[in-house]
């Protein structure tokens, strides 16, 4: 017999290694993006996963679900260590050079202006420095900034 069950993620019953995780997830509330994933990936194509195809992915593609959610791998989302990328989703530093990709990005002649990032605040935010003087000091959101 064959039977689809719709529930959402942190009510399945989860068991061992997938158990572990999902507590992780329900305590950083990321269920329901989860869950996405999961429709996306292994029910997809018209495929209805079974419980223990929810329970591996769950246990064994723990890194999979922290890039998912924006982290470089599980470790760094338990500990929440979010990874921030610009436009083209490379992953910004302290110490890349950096400009913004719209007007403010350029000076009144076109010149790019480049920023060098020196601190990252950890929310999203950098701290930016250049050397031209009309320039001075600035912060910017990392989804406004390119690598140059």
């Amino acid at each position: 017999m064959v039977y689809q069950n719709e529930e959402a993620l942190e009510n399945f019953s989860a068991w061992a290694g997938g158990k572990a995780t999902l507590d992780v997830l329900i305590e950083k509330g990321v269920c329901d993006q989860v869950d996405e994933l999961i429709e996306q990936g292994i029910g997809g194509e018209g495929n209805i996963p079974t419980a223990t195809d929810i329970n591996d992915f769950l246990w064994f593609e723990r890194d999979t679900i922290a890039q998912y959610l924006g982290y470089e791998d599980w470790d760094a989302f338990e500990n929440g260590e979010e990874t921030y990328e610009d436009i083209n989703g490379v992953k910004l530093e302290v110490g890349d050079e950096v400009h913004w990709d719209d007007e403010a990005g350029y000076d009144e002649d076109g010149s790019m202006i480049v920023f060098t990032i020196v601190e990252d605040n950890g929310d999203g935010y950098f701290n930016l420095a250049t050397e031209d003087e009309d320039n001075p000091e600035r912060w910017a959101y990392y989804t406004e900034l390119e690598i140059v």
